[in-house]
């Protein structure tokens, strides 16, 4: 299907439009030159890209093309071009793999931008609008191919549109003319059909196409040997800690731990909450810790962000991104866990809580049970971020678990320092401890589950964390699981001195500072021990 032309001049010296065939592309070394023009478009189709791994020699022409045409930073590429390699010695071939963005049917940068940012064009581009970016860069997690790029001078991602001023004047991107081999081409695609057989974006050294529906049709040699693969597959490196979320995740957990155990001993009449009691022993005191530390990590997450005063933008895309429904979550959990504190300080728009009065307490007792209920879909929201197909070792029911066994290792040990210890009966003290306990036994299951997962499943990805574990990061994971023992006997050792003696208070202090610092640890090899799906690299690497 014949899907450019461009116009020629026939030997009777009239201008024609005449067919250009694939292989039959001017090579132009600069992108000032009119390129072919571009058939319209029918209903139901869009542009693509096309490239030939046969005709491509690896000259890198197309992205200086790129770089020029679009103006990137030096050390950022709209189009990358990759090497794989494949066959036995002596018997070896190398092939090259140019990729940009592949202006997918269903693409994940866009479903999962909390700002709008993206938008697919009727004709197919998914172009990113610069001005709406807050600079999360969530987008680069959700695709695949790890097409958006991060600039850190303005702070904001961007990506490859496909030249649209070019496109949209009927001429082709800089890379198309650039390239000397007539490698790289764009043509229509009809989409239904696509939807029905897209195995020609599969290639070596690339994600599975059906995660975003890639459009770009990839001509493979017929005699490509079997098991070619990206010859940087032997790099595994780690990835950005990203210590704002690793702040904001852990604290947020914590909190809501913190508001689970208050509201639970609260309706249980357990919380020390008579009127002879002060307002520091009471439930305040850890309503009080679960928001403030619910403000702190909010306050953290805006690191993360390349353009923090453009926070409120996050909230735009509720109808399809889990890091909108996150930020709108963990706000309301924030104003709730505030109002569950001011309850017990006896404002005088709710007033006093009344401990031997079921009705004097309903109004506290409900906010509470708002705040618990709004944390546990917040925590929920947050651990969706991370069950993406472009990270596999993410995807899976481990990160929920780990999220939620965070809150039950924490939440009861701060609770419990924050109350006074001897207006609970023994029995509740030991319940506590056993939920925290309980949290790091759940977070054992799920570390053990993890590593019987990277050690059986044979995809790069897996394999790569299982390299990374089992090597340099080794340490850290033998530290992780040394804390999570200590942290098991000291909560045991907790429970031998009384209740009320500043031994058992400094006993879980230590417990809690032990467990905590191997949630951290467990949390930082979470973010920097994942390999993601990516495009194909040079073998010496170049991102």
């Amino acid at each position: 299907m014949t899907l450019l032309s461009e116009t020629d001049t026939s030997p009777s010296g009239d201008s024609q439009p005449v067919a250009l065939s694939p292989t039959r592309r001017r090579p132009v070394h600069g992108v000032t030159e009119r390129g072919p023009d571009l058939l319209p478009l029918e209903p139901g189709e869009q542009y693509r890209f096309t490239f030939a791994m046969d005709a491509c020699v690896g000259c890198h022409s197309c992205e200086v093309a790129c770089a020029e045409q679009n103006d990137t930073p030096v050390d950022q590429a709209w189009r990358r071009v990759g090497e794989l390699e494949g066959g036995e010695f002596p018997d070896t071939r190398r092939f090259s793999l140019s990729m940009a963005c592949n202006h997918c049917v269903e693409p994940t940068c866009l479903s999962g931008c909390p700002s709008n940012a993206y938008e697919k064009l009727g004709n197919g581009l998914v172009v990113h609008h610069a001005d709406d970016c807050i600079g999360c860069q969530y987008c680069i997690w959700n695709c695949p191919y790890e097409v958006p790029v991060f600039n850190p001078i303005d702070k904001i991602v961007s990506k490859c549109d496909m030249c649209r001023p070019r496109i949209d004047e009927g001429q082709s991107p800089a890379c198309v003319l650039a390239c000397p081999t007539h490698a790289i081409g764009v043509e229509k695609v009809d989409v239904a059909e696509w939807r029905a057989d897209h195995a020609s974006a599969d290639a070596p050294g690339l994600p599975p196409a059906d995660i975003t529906l890639s459009t770009t049709r990839i001509v493979v040699p017929l005699d490509i040997p079997a098991g070619t693969r990206p010859a940087n597959e032997h790099r595994v490196r780690r990835e950005d800690p990203h210590w704002p979320l690793i702040v904001l995740t852990l604290l947020t957990q914590l909190s809501l731990g913190v508001v689970a155990t208050t509201v639970a001993l609260e309706m249980a009449g357990a919380g020390g909450t008579s009127p002879t009691t002060s307002v520091g022993s009471r439930l305040g005191g850890p309503a009080t810790g679960a928001f403030l530390a619910g403000a702190v990590a909010l306050g953290a997450s805006l690191l993360h962000l390349g353009r923090p005063s453009r926070a409120l933008k996050a909230l735009r895309n509720l109808r399809t991104s889990w890091l909108s429904r996150e930020v709108a979550l963990f706000s309301v959990f924030s104003v709730l866990s505030f109002a569950y504190a001011a309850s017990w300080a006896g404002p005088a728009w709710i007033g006093e809580p009344d401990a031997t009065s079921a009705l004097g307490r309903w109004p506290t007792s409900l906010v509470g049970i708002a705040a618990a209920l709004v944390g546990v879909a917040g925590v929920y929201a947050s651990a969706r971020l991370y069950l993406v197909p472009a990270r596999p070792v993410w995807n899976s029911a481990r990160t929920p678990a780990a999220f939620f066994a965070t809150a039950l290792a924490t939440g009861p040990l701060v609770a419990l320092l924050c109350l006074d210890r001897s207006t609970l009966r023994p029995l509740w003290v030991a319940v506590l401890i056993g939920v925290a306990a309980g949290g790091i036994v759940a977070q054992l299951v799920v570390q053990a589950c993890l590593q019987a997962a990277v050690r059986n499943r044979p995809d790069h990805q897996h394999q790569g964390t299982a390299q990374l574990l089992d090597g340099e990061l080794r340490g850290l994971l033998l530290t992780r699981l040394a804390a999570a023992g200590m942290g098991l006997g000291l909560l045991a050792f907790c429970l031998a001195a009384p209740l009320d003696s500043a031994a058992a208070g400094g006993r879980l202090t230590v417990a809690l500072v032990v467990i905590a610092s191997g949630e951290l640890i467990g949390r930082y090899l979470f973010y920097v021990s994942v390999v993601p799906y990516r495009m194909a690299d040079g073998f010496f690497g170049s991102r």
